[in-house]
């Protein structure tokens, strides 16, 4: 019980945006099927909560990774000075054994602005169409139905 307290609130916007953008695809798709362009409209507002909770969920998580990576280079940076500071000169610290690789860092960085982009465009996406669903949903269903 105890872990799952614990668990919960750090994935809770990750477990609501998944019910969430559940219930929007599944009303979504119950509504054509029935072509009721009211039912459809409304279900436009769940796809745009799911939206955001999912962007503000993903935002915290690359920026977590982010502030990890910056902590194992300024940790790396500190013991670096540290030695320095004890008189050894920076030509004779070892290039290797140290915790961090600045090259590595630097791909992960790379990586991780790759992955937030993935994830800004698909949310750009599911906003834009959740968006458009809820102002104009009906409109358009009823424009289809005829």
């Amino acid at each position: 019980m105890r872990r799952l307290i614990d668990f919960l609130p750090a994935r809770l916007s990750r477990i609501v945006a998944t019910l969430g953008l559940a219930a929007y695809l599944v009303g979504t798709l119950i509504s054509l099927i029935q072509l009721s362009p009211d039912a459809f409209q409304r279900f436009g507002s769940l796809g745009v909560a799911a939206s955001i909770l999912f962007f503000t969920d993903r935002l915290l998580q690359i920026e977590l990774r982010r502030q990890a990576a910056v902590e194992r280079i300024l940790h790396e940076f500190g013991l670096e000075l540290e030695v320095m500071k004890e008189g050894v000169a920076p030509k004779d610290i070892p290039n290797e054994g140290y915790v961090t690789d600045y090259l590595n860092e630097e791909l992960q960085f790379a990586t991780l602005r790759d992955h937030a982009e993935r994830i800004n465009s698909r949310n750009i996406f599911l906003l834009t169409i959740a968006t458009t669903q809820w102002g104009f949903g009906d409109i358009f269903l009823r424009w289809v139905i005829g």
